[in-house]
């Protein structure tokens, strides 16, 4: 039988107690072992509502404690660097929450750690997942859109915040908070690894805090597509979720279906190099279209758990390879770099 992974969750605000704990509870060969919070009653909370036996208000008695073999880091960003090697270094494997840590340098040092101690470390990317990806993933695979050129990715709501994610000091920011996810989505979903050309824009709209709430990412992969992410948390009214372009068609998805509309066969292009368009006409347009309308595959929300316990296991491949989080990281260096270019 396999061994039962001993997990440890620090932190229990809202993605510690929301989904690490119970996603953690509900996966087989995993056991909340022990959680860490400097709030009291959140850790005596854990006992009561999920029966977690051990309970700290120091993180690092926690790792120092022998009741973890893996620690599920579900702090704000500013502690996950400091927190990753520490726990790294006392033999604990790490997996933990999105974005990586606070700066590129940083998130090189915790790769390092895990390189120095031989311990494993994967970062929470749950989008890869999600039934809108897999959708995705099949229209692009069908060949229907042709040669995709362009994926989009689009956040919008209309939100006043005011906790720590509002300021910058803090880590906060829709670059960090929500640019993580979709940046990782995207270079997925077009099967890139590395993008070559960034561009972005940020402001802070509505935001209590200093922190941008408004995000416009541009950026061209080794492949040659051309990726789109346009965060924006000022808007009253929604805009479609996904779009993706090819040179037969499109599709986008929004209100919970997506949308195809793409040629089977185009029409012959006829060229005429001179300046007097025939018969005055303008271009044709192509009227061969199909049209389908198509569902997201449901999925648990805790499927991610078990690629995580079988990772740590040592029986599957991390899904998240720490090469394609560290480029995440680089690419929100160079988006906070490109931003501070186009104001100043």
């Amino acid at each position: 039988m396999d061994k039962v992974i001993r997990c440890g969750i620090c932190g229990l605000g809202r993605i510690g107690w929301g989904f690490h704990l119970p996603a953690i509870k509900a996966t087989e060969g995993l056991e909340a072992a022990a959680v860490a919070d400097p709030l009291q009653e959140r850790a005596d909370e854990a006992l009561s509502v999920y029966g977690v036996p051990h309970r700290f208000t120091d993180w690092r008695q926690m790792a120092d404690s022998g009741t973890i073999d893996l620690a599920v880091i579900a702090s704000p960003t500013v502690f996950h660097r400091e927190q990753c090697e520490y726990f790294l270094s006392r033999g604990i494997d790490v997996f933990c929450d999105k974005p990586m840590a606070l700066t590129l340098e940083d998130a090189e040092a915790m790769a390092d750690a895990a390189k120095k101690y031989g311990r494993k470390l994967m970062i929470y990317q749950p989008h890869r997942l999600i039934g809108l990806t897999l959708k995705a993933q099949e229209i692009l695979r069908s060949g229907k859109l042709g040669k995709i050129w362009q994926i989009k990715r689009t956040i919008s709501s209309f939100v006043r915040r005011n906790d720590w994610q509002s300021f910058s000091a803090q880590g906060g920011g829709m670059l960090n908070n929500y640019g993580a996810h979709f940046l990782d989505q995207l270079l997925y979903l077009g099967g890139d690894r590395k993008a070559v050309k960034v561009r972005c824009e940020t402001e802070r709209i509505l935001s209590g805090g200093d922190a941008e709430d408004v995000v416009s990412v541009a950026m061209r992969g080794n492949s040659g597509i051309f990726y789109k992410l346009e965060i924006n948390m000022a808007s009253a009214l929604p805009f479609p979720d996904m779009e993706l372009f090819g040179d037969r068609g499109s599709a986008f998805f929004q209100n919970g279906q997506w949308h195809l509309k793409y040629c089977s066969e185009m029409t012959e292009l006829v060229m005429h190099e001179g300046y007097a368009a025939p018969d005055r006409r303008y271009p044709p347009r192509e009227n061969n279209f199909t049209e389908e309308t198509l569902e997201n595959p449901e999925v648990s929300s805790y499927e991610w758990y078990k690629h995580c316990r079988d990772f740590y296991r040592g029986i599957e491949a991390p899904l998240v390879p720490l090469e394609d989080t560290l480029e995440v990281m680089r690419l929100l260096k160079e988006c906070r770099k490109s931003s501070e270019d186009f104001w100043n």
